[in-house]
C-alpha cells in the first residue's frame, strides 16, 4: 500500500472515531477512548501536534514556490498623487525698494501606471521590459518678473507612454536562480515531510505497543496480587489449623505485600505511558485511553539484498543531500558572480506631449488632454545606454570566498557518500534486527508454554502439601515473568517491523512499497 492509500485507509477509520466522540460527548472528562493501531495513526496524521507542524513547513516551501514562480509573470503597479498641493511666499526685487514678499503656488494631480515583464529565459542575465503610462494636470500661479503685483497663472497638462527596456549583461540570472533554488527547496521539504511522517508512524507504533505491554504488565500482576491473596489465605487458615508453621504465613503474607507494590509501581508506569501517547497522536490529556490488538505471529521473509536495494531506492536522505549539493553549486554561481564584468544595456522608447502653453488658466481637463495628446503622437523620444563594470583588483578576497563554498560542497558530497554506505548499513541492521526479535519471541512463547503448564502442576502440589508458599510463590514468579518476557519479545518483534519499514519505506509483510515512485521537475547531476 502506498503511503496515500494508506492515509486514505487510515482516514476511514479517523472518520469512525469522529463518530464515537461525537456521541460519547468528547467534551466530558473521564471519557474511556478504546483504539486500535490503525485508530491511533489515524488519529496522529491528523492531529498530532508533529503533523501540524509538518504541514505548516509544507505551507511555507509551496508558498515560496509559488511566489518564486509568479516573479516570471507580469507585474502591474500604479501609482496617484492627489493632489500634490504646494504654496508659500517668495521675496521679489523691486525697483527702487526692498525685495516684497509675494505669494506663489502650485496644484497637480498625477497618475502612473507600470506593465512590468520579467524575460529571465533571455540568454546572459535575463531583461526586464517595463510598459510605462503617466499623466498629471498642474495648476501653478506665481508672481510677474516685471511686475510682481500681478500673478501669472497656468494650467497644463502632461501625457506620457513609453517603453523601458533593461537587459543586464555577463552575469547571473538572479530570478531564474531563486525559481531554481524555490524549488529545491521545495522538493527538499516534499521529501523530508514524507520522511517525518513515516517517523511519526514509528513513533505512535512504538508508543502503542508501549501503552499495550505496560496495560497488559498492570493486567499480569492484578492477576498476580489476585492469585497470592489466596494463597495466602489458604496458608493462614492452615497456620491457624497448625498444620504449617507460622513463618510460612508470613512468607506469604509479604510476597503479597511485595505483588501489591509492584501493582502500584506498574500503574503509575501505566499512566504515565498514556500521557505520553496521548501527547504522541494528539487527544486532549483528559481523555482516558485503552488500546486493543491481537497478539499475532506471523514470520515475515525479508531478503537482505531486497532490504538494502530498497533503501537505496525510496529513502529521502540520498535525494535531500543531492539537493543540497545543488544549492550549495548555485551559492558558488553567486558568491563568483561578485567580481565578474558586468555590463548593463538599458533602452527607452517613448512619446510625451504638453498641452497648449496659450491656454488660459481653468481650461477644463478634456480640452487640456486633447492638447496634450496630440503634441505627445508628433515627439517620439529614444535612447539606449551601455555600461560595463570590470573588477580589478580585491586581494584576493572573492577567490577566498569562492573557494571557501567550494571546500563546503565537497563536504557535501562527502556527506552524500556516507549517508548511501549509512543507509545500506542501516537496512542491514533492520533485516538481523527482524530475524534476531522472530527468534527471541519464538523461543519465549515455548518457554511461557512451560511456564503455564509448571505452575498449574504446583498449584495442585501446594493444595496436596508436597511444597510451601514460598516454593508456590517462586513458580508463579517464574510463569509471571515469561508472560511480561513473552510481551516484551513481541513488541520487539512488532517494532522491529516498524523500524525495518522506516530503514526502507518498504512494507515486507504486505510486499508493497509505502511510498509512490517520486517525480520531480528538478534536475539532478
Amino acid at each position: 500500500m502506498h503511503l496515500r492509500k494508506y492515509k486514505a485507509f487510515i482516514g476511514r477509520q479517523w472518520k469512525g472515531i469522529l463518530l464515537v466522540f461525537w456521541m460519547a460527548g468528547f467534551a466530558r472528562a473521564q471519557q474511556s477512548l478504546v483504539l486500535t493501531l490503525d485508530e491511533s495513526l489515524a488519529i496522529a496524521l491528523d492531529k498530532s501536534f508533529r503533523i501540524q507542524t509538518l504541514r505548516q513547513s509544507m505551507i511555507t516551501a509551496e508558498r515560496n514556490l509559488w511566489a518564486a514562480r509568479a516573479g516570471y509573470r507580469t507585474s502591474i503597479t500604479t501609482t496617484f498623487s492627489a493632489p500634490i498641493y504646494d504654496e508659500g511666499f517668495k521675496l521679489i526685487d523691486v525697483v527702487e525698494g526692498n525685495p516684497v514678499a509675494k505669494q506663489f503656488g502650485s496644484y497637480q494631480v498625477s497618475g502612473q501606471l507600470d506593465l512590468k515583464q520579467p524575460m529571465p529565459w533571455i540568454p546572459f542575465g535575463g531583461a526586464d521590459m517595463t510598459f510605462r503610462s503617466q499623466a498629471y494636470r498642474l495648476n501653478s500661479w506665481t508672481p510677474n518678473r516685471l511686475d510682481p503685483n500681478v500673478q501669472d497663472k497656468s494650467t497644463k497638462f502632461f501625457t506620457y507612454l513609453g517603453l523601458i527596456v533593461n537587459k543586464p549583461l555577463f552575469t547571473i540570472n538572479d530570478l531564474a536562480l531563486g525559481l531554481e533554488r524555490a524549488k529545491l527547496a521545495y522538493e527538499r521539504q516534499s521529501r523530508v515531510f514524507k520522511r517525518q511522517e513515516l517517523d511519526l508512524v514509528y513513533s505512535v507504533t512504538d508508543a502503542f505497543y508501549r501503552l499495550y505491554r505496560f496495560t497488559q504488565t498492570v493486567d499480569i500482576n492484578r492477576q498476580k496480587v489476585s492469585m497470592q491473596q489466596d494463597i495466602y489465605n489458604t496458608t493462614f487458615n492452615k497456620f491457624k489449623a497448625g498444620l504449617i508453621a507460622e513463618v510460612d504465613a508470613m512468607q506469604a503474607e509479604v510476597a503479597l505485600l511485595q505483588y501489591r507494590n509492584d501493582l502500584k509501581n506498574s500503574e503509575t508506569m501505566l499512566a504515565e505511558q498514556e500521557s505520553m501517547f496521548k501527547q504522541t497522536i494528539g487527544i486532549p490529556e483528559e481523555t482516558r485511553v485503552r488500546v486493543i490488538t491481537e497478539l499475532e505471529l506471523k514470520q515475515v521473509n525479508v531478503p537482505l539484498d531486497k532490504a538494502q536495494l530498497m533503501a537505496m531506492q525510496n529513502r529521502s536522505e540520498l535525494v535531500e543531500k543531492q539537493i543540497s549539493i545543488e544549492e550549495q553549486k548555485i551559492i558558488i554561481k553567486q558568491v563568483d558572480a561578485r567580481v565578474a564584468i558586468e555590463g548593463k544595456l538599458s533602452g527607452y522608447y517613448n512619446f510625451s506631449g504638453f498641452s497648449d502653453p496659450t491656454f488660459v488658466y481653468g481650461t477644463d481637463s478634456e480640452a487640456l488632454f486633447r492638447s496634450s495628446w496630440e503634441k505627445l503622437q508628433k515627439t517620439p523620444n529614444r535612447g539606449f545606454t551601455f555600461s560595463l563594470q570590470v573588477p580589478l583588483f580585491d586581494w584576493g578576497r572573492n577567490r577566498a570566498e569562492v573557494d571557501a563554498q567550494k571546500a563546503i560542497l565537497k563536504s557535501t558530497e562527502l556527506d552524500l557518500s556516507d549517508t548511501k554506505v549509512t543507509v545500506i548499513r542501516e537496512a542491514e541492521d533492520a533485516v538481523r534486527s527482524v530475524a534476531n526479535a522472530w527468534d527471541r519471541v519464538q523461543m519465549l512463547t515455548k518457554s511461557q508454554e512451560v511456564a503455564t503448564k509448571s505452575l498449574d502442576i504446583n498449584l495442585k502440589r501446594f493444595a496436596n502439601g508436597d511444597i510451601t508458599s514460598t516454593d508456590l510463590a517462586r513458580a508463579t514468579d517464574q510463569t509471571n515473568q515469561a508472560k511480561i518476557n513473552y510481551l516484551q519479545a513481541y513488541v520487539d518483534y512488532k517494532l522491529s517491523l516498524g523500524e525495518l519499514k522506516r530503514k526502507t519505506l518498504y512494507d515486507f509483510e504486505k510486499d508493497i512499497p509505502l511510498v509512490e515512485k517520486q517525480t520531480s521537475d528538478v534536475k539532478f547531476k
